[in-house]
């Protein structure tokens, strides 16, 4: 849209001028989130601080038919909050307010610019938490967990972003704000309108605040890692561990490669070999019990190592370097572009589909880095390419693509926490078939003038 064309003096009749800008560097830190999708700036970025604010803003880009795009922490993986068309930046990481925590019904309510890990250090203090734990829990706030339904290393035992949200405050593309879901743990009351805007990436309205259900921490938590020479030996533990009853809080999986990265930015000393990280949580003697079943299932699978630690300072350290193992990738490969997969299979594939990356890696004869969330059959994978060598980007691409269209093959989805965005929209058919018309119907419905970050999901009709 022209600068001329974008309505300057009424947005900050709406924000003030300190929450408007259209200065070259704020435009630019909002181009680009953390995926291989090439920058598009917006016109204007925008910095509200409640949801009348939010309305305002969107009712008047409603009126004049300009693209809204909702900004949390900018740590996506798939182009998700890239304004691929210009428009209003809304960046909502200034909502940033815990409002309510009620402690005796294991609730709280915040805004969307909430960080994972400053709401859970809020709550330790009272004895309890919100169990998803995505890998950029540092960074990650509410609004983009909610948008995405993001989930993280501890979905195999509590499940993912959907399952811990009771109620949004949503301002729809008209402007109108309605509050969906209440405060009961169940309902079945109307259509699930909660479920619908959760995972929708802004393209149906703005989460200016969320109710989220919490639950205790755990009496005791331990945690193992198990080295294994192969991957196959490796994802069998994992098959077993999830058909015969384990309850991990996580089940982690990393291949050599990652390892290898992790031990050089993180001093880890761990052998350099496909590896799991295993977490449980709850009594000490269930704990326990837990950790000599884990043993069993890795010793029938040739395991080579295997520790276990009860220490906080240990523990934390190894599950920091397994939740920041892509950023671990990235400084081993400096000015490399990285191509982020985020498939999740049926876990009797698991194995078959983390071993295809290594067949990919070599038939494009580049480096594919493969990890996850092994429980879930939730696999991570990272490509790593050269923009300067010609070609070398669209068969980093092609590999990651490959990977992808493996896991619809064998009845999985190319999406597992990361969302669409631009870099998977291609895929969405392939997936869901005539029932993508009804999702485009629905997107029609409540935004008749595609005004809520166009270009994301669905490719152009």
């Amino acid at each position: 849209m022209p600068a001329s064309a974008m309505p300057l003096d009424d947005l900050i009749a709406i924000v003030g001028t300190d929450n408007v800008s259209v200065r070259e560097s704020d435009l630019d830190a909002h181009s680009i989130d953390e995926s291989h999708i090439a920058p598009h700036r917006p016109d204007v970025v925008v910095w509200p601080s409640s949801t009348a604010e939010v309305a305002a803003v969107v009712r008047l880009a409603n009126e004049r038919q300009i693209p809204v795009v909702p900004w949390s922490g900018g740590s996506s993986l798939e182009g998700n909050p890239v304004p691929v068309r210009g428009g209003i930046l809304l960046a909502m990481y200034r909502m940033n307010r815990i409002l309510e925590i009620r402690e005796n019904d294991l609730q709280v309510v915040v805004q969307p610019g909430v960080v994972y890990d400053a709401l859970n250090a809020k709550l330790r203090r009272l004895g309890l938490f919100f169990p998803p734990a995505p890998g950029s829990a540092a960074v990650a706030t509410l609004g983009g967990m909610v948008a995405n339904n993001s989930s993280g290393m501890r979905a195999v035992r509590y499940g993912v972003t959907r399952n811990y949200i009771l109620k949004l405050k949503v301002v729809l593309p008209s402007g109108e704000v309605i509050d969906v879901g209440s405060a009961a743990k169940k309902s079945t009351s109307g259509y699930d309108l909660v479920g619908l805007f959760i995972g929708s990436e802004g393209t149906l309205g703005v989460v200016t605040e969320i109710t989220l259900r919490l639950l205790g921490l755990p009496e005791a938590t331990a945690s193992v890692i198990a080295v294994f020479d192969s991957l196959r030996d490796a994802t069998q533990a994992v098959y077993e561990s999830v058909r015969y009853g384990l309850e991990p809080s996580a089940l982690e999986i990393l291949d050599a490669n990652t390892l290898r990265a992790s031990n050089r930015q993180h001093n880890l000393g761990l052998r350099e070999t496909p590896t799991l990280f295993v977490e449980f949580h709850g009594p000490k003697a269930g704990v326990e019990d837990q950790l000599a079943y884990l043993k069993q299932i890795c010793d029938d699978n040739h395991c080579q190592g295997y520790d276990v630690s009860f220490e906080a300072e240990r523990r934390d350290e190894l599950w920091r370097a397994r939740s920041e193992a892509r950023d671990s990738i990235k400084f081993a490969h400096p000015g490399k572009a990285m191509i982020s997969g985020d498939v999740c299979v049926p876990i009797s594939r698991f194995g078959e589909v983390v071993e295809y990356t290594q067949e990919v890696s070599a038939d494009i004869g580049l480096p594919i880095y493969a990890f996850g969330h092994a429980g879930d059959g939730n696999i991570h994978t990272e490509v790593i390419a050269d923009r300067s060598i010609p070609g070398e980007l669209e068969r980093a691409v092609a590999g990651s693509d490959a990977v992808v269209r493996r896991a619809l093959d064998v009845g999985g989805t190319i999406a597992g926490e990361h969302g669409i965005g631009v870099a998977k929209a291609e895929f969405m058919a392939a997936e869901h078939g005539p029932a993508l018309a009804l999702m485009r119907q629905i997107k029609a419905v409540i935004d008749p003038k595609n005004i809520m970050n166009p270009g994301k999901i669905f490719l152009p009709s």
